[in-house]
């Protein structure tokens, strides 16, 4: 008898009778564990079918934490934070979360499914898009913009709260079913009004953390804009803004104080202008307030569409004017 008892959650195992690969532990309790959807910072993230007691069915993101998960500990207050400041902010362009379980085994956080994937699977992989249920426009300049208008939405309603969310990362900003971007993993949020999590050696992610918060500062909704713009810069350049594998945090400090390059970006003036704003390596010089932001980038969506709109309009009526030639 195969004993599965101690195996991760819905690993491969070899039968030794007929050496078979097998799947493992792909149910946990009224979760039925369909696909790996992820690996979140505080656990992996699996498409699930959940069944209630009263028979109904519906399709959540999971994330597993299990109790042999290194400094466990450490990872379920960031999971608990997850879970209070995600229920706190409650708004549209934010991952709904549902619920949190714990128990002997560890602890279960679920969520809405986003069926589009994340940014960073659209940039890595722009053709994985087609294995989504619904058809998600490529990452084109004002497709990104318009992304970077609905996660300002989710940072203001936390703002709002005072909540600031200190990860900005393209695998925090996935994507509805309907193609809206939203913001996801609070686990390193913290509150104007409550003690941040204890992070030893936790802190956000190198490629889109502010020199500022590199520094000691906390963090605040220039921090936010930051990463943001970091997120910005790697969907438009298909690289992230900055080299930081192997770097110390001094290192990082010193190469997070030099301005972004903005030569890899593909994009308008007025783009890349707004992008060298949001990521100023002096938080005075960002935009004042997320809504400023906001405003920036919609007089850039529309400066673009205006721009295709002339073009489309000159180049019928060159095609009108050889037709008429002819």
């Amino acid at each position: 008898m195969l004993d599965t008892a101690r195996e991760p959650f819905f690993s491969m195992v070899r039968c030794p009778r007929c050496r078979s690969e097998v799947r493992v532990r792909g149910r946990i309790g009224p979760y039925e564990l369909l696909e790996i959807a992820g690996q979140g910072g505080s656990g992996r993230v699996f498409r699930a079918r959940y069944t209630t007691q009263d028979g109904s069915v519906s399709e959540v993101a999971l994330k597993v934490l299990e109790k042999s998960f290194p400094d466990y500990e450490e990872h379920l207050m960031l999971l608990r934070n997850e879970s209070v400041f995600a229920q706190l902010v409650d708004h549209p362009s934010v991952v709904k979360v549902l619920a949190l379980e714990e128990d002997e085994h560890g602890a279960r956080l679920m969520m809405e499914f986003m069926e589009g994937g994340s940014l960073h699977e659209r940039i890595v992989s722009p053709d994985s898009q087609a294995n989504h249920r619904d058809h998600l426009d490529r990452l084109d300049e004002r497709s990104v913009l318009r992304v970077g208008m609905e996660i300002l939405d989710a940072l203001g309603a936390a703002e709002a709260r005072g909540i600031v969310h200190r990860d900005l990362k393209p695998a925090n900003i996935l994507f509805a079913r309907g193609g809206r971007a939203k913001l996801g993993d609070f686990g390193l949020a913290r509150s104007k009004a409550a003690e941040a999590v204890d992070q030893s050696h936790l802190f956000a992610t190198p490629d889109y953390v502010a020199p500022e918060m590199l520094e000691g500062f906390p963090g605040d909704f220039r921090s936010d804009l930051y990463g943001l713009g970091c997120c910005l810069y790697h969907a438009l350049a298909s690289a992230s803004p900055y080299q930081t594998e192997g770097l110390s945090i001094p290192e990082l400090l010193a190469l997070k104080l030099r301005p972004v390059s903005l030569l890899g970006v593909t994009a308008s003036p007025a783009t890349r202008e707004l992008l060298a704003r949001m990521t100023d390596p002096d938080p005075r010089k960002r935009f004042a307030s997320y809504e400023q932001a906001r405003s920036a980038i919609l007089v850039t969506i529309d400066s673009l569409e205006s721009k295709k709109t002339g073009f489309g309009a000159l180049m019928k009526n060159l095609l009108k004017g050889k037709i008429r030639n002819r």
